[in-house]
């Protein structure tokens, strides 16, 4: 017994380790187990609970990451600051836009990121955010689709006693409140801090959350709620485990033209270890089987092509990827090739550290105040 586990601890320390830092509940643990099965290694995967917690542990000297998954804005920071080194995009077999494209929506969005940032950001999940609601309340789904951002921020726009979360994110909250004066959510000036000051004073909000919010819809203790489409995503595919009938979902997501678009990405670090492993994890994830398999445990929308056409084209008897196939159709729809709009949204860019900070005061004095 003794020679056994020697062996095994021997064993297990001889293989390759990749540290990935991720979000909470944002991988398939079955994907993972494939990976470290093909190539013989170890994932280790702490998580963070914001971006900023990325950029936290990035420039810590304490640990070192293989992989990381920021989001674009915090991704272009990590660039600017030379965070992150270029990924070989040679050495991705599935990184192949002819034979393995991404979603058009996945293009729009590089398309609005910093230059060259394909070369360090290989795209992982992407969607939009969007007015979260409880179609239990009467006349409130009818209010926000006729009126919009207008019904989050307008008490008089929806019914008496409508109870409204935001998210606990200064930089989401900043950019709520300026769709909501149709201006852009990477404005920059000392005129928007203030204007968007008087509209998060408007409203008195039930909760700041972030994860608690899509919870609290559900649960009936909040009646509108600005997150993440993956977010609703994520609690409807969980009510559909239990009941597939789509007529019995209580909760609904409005999703405006004028919203806020972003993508997770697989970065490498400047000072990754395992560089080498760090490639074939990307270029694993890039597999249409795989992005597919991943996809149906996490709720987001997969970046990879023939993933998404294999889930929304399914037909058949099985009531869960029948629901899967409706729920992408219906919130994240392939855009047809003429429509001048190939996605929605506007990606949060970087802005500079002082006009952030100055972002976070304002925020924390309007929830103090």
């Amino acid at each position: 017994m003794a020679f056994f586990l020697v062996f095994v601890t021997v064993g297990c320390s001889n293989k390759e380790k990749l540290v990935l830092l991720n979000w909470g509940e944002y991988i398939n643990k079955e994907v993972v187990t494939l990976f470290e099965e093909e190539y013989h290694c170890v994932v280790v995967d702490p998580i963070v609970d914001s971006n900023e917690g990325f950029y936290e542990k990035v420039t810590s000297e304490t640990s070192i990451y293989d992989l990381v998954v920021p989001s674009d804005y915090m991704i272009e920071k990590m660039h600017d600051e030379g965070l992150l080194q270029k990924i070989d995009l040679t050495k991705l077999t599935n990184y192949d836009p002819i034979n393995n494209p991404l979603m058009p929506g996945v293009l729009g969005i590089q398309g609005e990121m910093f230059e060259g940032n394909e070369e360090y950001a290989v795209p992982y999940f992407w969607g939009t955010w969007g007015l979260m609601y409880n179609k239990q309340v009467a006349g409130l789904e009818t209010a926000i689709l006729a009126n919009g951002w207008d019904a989050f921020f307008e008490t008089d726009k929806v019914p008496a006693g409508t109870r409204v979360g935001m998210y606990n994110i200064p930089r989401y909250a900043y950019a709520a409140a300026m769709l909501y004066l149709g201006r852009s959510i990477n404005e920059e000036s000392a005129d928007a801090l203030a204007s968007a000051q008087t509209v998060l004073e408007m409203r008195p909000f039930t909760e700041w959350g972030t994860d608690s919010l899509k919870k609290a819809i559900v649960a009936d203790n909040l009646d509108i709620a600005f997150v993440w489409t993956g977010d609703f995503l994520d609690m409807l595919y969980t009510s559909l485990d239990t009941d597939p009938n789509l007529a019995n979902i209580t909760y609904d997501i409005y999703i405006p033209e004028d919203t806020v678009a972003f993508m997770d990405c697989l970065c490498i670090p400047a000072n990754a270890r395992n560089v080498e492993l760090a490639h074939k994890f990307i270029d694993f994830m890039l597999r249409p089987a795989m992005a597919y398999l991943n996809a149906s445990v996490v709720g987001y929308c997969t970046p990879v092509l023939r993933a998404y056409e294999d889930i929304v084209n399914y037909v058949g008897d099985d009531a869960w990827l029948t629901s899967w196939a409706y729920a992408n159709n219906l919130y994240y729809p392939m855009p047809a090739p003429e429509d001048p709009v190939q996605f929605k949204g506007t990606p949060i860019a970087n802005l500079s550290n002082d006009f952030v900070n100055q972002i976070n005061t304002m925020v924390n004095n309007v929830k103090a105040g």
